[in-house]
């Protein structure tokens, strides 16, 4: 018990001091020059999301920014939904964070050069602790498959109130802290899944293939990945993750009961924050026990902000930049 208090501590110590976000729109130009290969539209509605609202029931548009390949294609093309980090209480795709030494590439960033190699790329905008979001109706999973007790520890409670001060929020109590924080994480997986679905149903819209799409997220953007591609068992082709864990929705059970499993990319930096190691390992072991492909990946030299530039290790040996491998991994499972 000791050592999980001292994980949660050095977390949530971590999520809170020398961490910037970069401006809203330091990555993102709707307007761009005719030598990029790629276009975006910004800010499509894919749903709403339940909030609570001055103590009123309101809904609220979930929107995101679709990249489209410049060029003409003869089929439908694979997908790439993308869902940004920020401790389930802020963030957009369209910012990074500086931290530690490093910077991470923005989800808006990976957008931009996976649709450049031929993908059409969604970056996600989703439901967070400050809009006090409803999740009232649980699909797919039960009150016995959610576990958030990593963020609910009363250190990580302490900690998680110095990001809310900085963010002009009140103070969670232990009372309402664990309510709060399963609120956030779990709509920020049901947002997800409506995405999925919204691209799905409108694929010829988005001149997409259904039967290709792969998920893709840094910190708690892969954490939900992780939750919607396994524990929720919303089908998709592949997942690949920046600094991601399980939280929130356990996923043994369902991977043991599942009739197939995504393969998943992971990628994991050798000084990340404490709970990323630490809960990097039970997953491995969980999806060795159940058969499902994965490939583990090291990023050296870095905390947990690192772009996509960095030179990442495989366990055969090969040094390849962090951005170069998840395309090689998205080509080789989706076209």
């Amino acid at each position: 018990m000791r050592v999980r208090k001292s994980i949660i501590i050095g977390l949530f110590w971590a999520l809170t001091f020398g961490v910037g976000i970069n401006a809203q729109n330091s990555f993102f130009n709707p307007e761009v020059p005719d030598v990029v290969q790629y276009e975006v539209t910004p800010d499509v509605k894919y749903g709403e999301g339940k909030v609570n609202a001055n103590g009123k029931v309101a809904m609220k548009d979930l929107t995101m920014d679709v990249y489209y390949p410049k060029g003409e294609s003869s089929e439908p093309r694979p997908a790439v939904i993308l869902t940004y980090g920020g401790s389930f209480h802020r963030g957009n795709p369209r910012s990074s964070y500086t931290g530690f030494g490093g910077q991470t590439t923005s989800m808006s960033q990976y957008a931009m050069r996976y649709a450049a190699e031929g993908f059409v790329v969604f970056t996600v905008n989703y439901r967070v602790a400050p809009d006090n979001p409803i999740v009232d109706e649980y699909s797919g999973y039960t009150e016995d498959d959610i576990d958030v007790s990593i963020f609910t520890n009363p250190a990580a409670v302490a900690q998680t109130n110095m990001i809310r001060q900085q963010m002009g929020l009140e103070a969670l109590t232990n009372e309402n802290a664990e309510d709060v924080l399963k609120a956030a994480v779990l709509a920020a997986g049901e947002d997800l899944r409506t995405a999925i679905r919204h691209i799905k149903a409108e694929s010829d819209v988005y001149q997409i293939n259904p039967d290709k799409i792969a998920l893709g997220g840094f910190s708690a953007g892969a954490v939900t990945s992780i939750n919607v591609a396994y524990g929720m068992q919303e089908k998709v082709s592949a997942v690949f993750t920046n600094s991601g864990f399980v939280a929130g929705l356990k996923i043994d059970n369902k991977l043991a009961t599942a009739e197939s499993n995504p393969p998943i990319m992971l990628f994991m930096s050798d000084n990340d924050y404490p709970v990323v190691t630490f809960l990097t390992q039970p997953l491995i072991q969980i999806l060795k026990a159940n058969a499902v492909e994965y490939h583990f990946n090291w990023v050296p030299g870095f905390g947990h902000f690192y772009p996509g530039g960095a030179v990442t290790l495989s366990d055969t040996g090969d040094k390849i930049p962090l951005i170069e491998r998840t395309l090689g991994f998205l080509k080789e499972k989706l076209q």
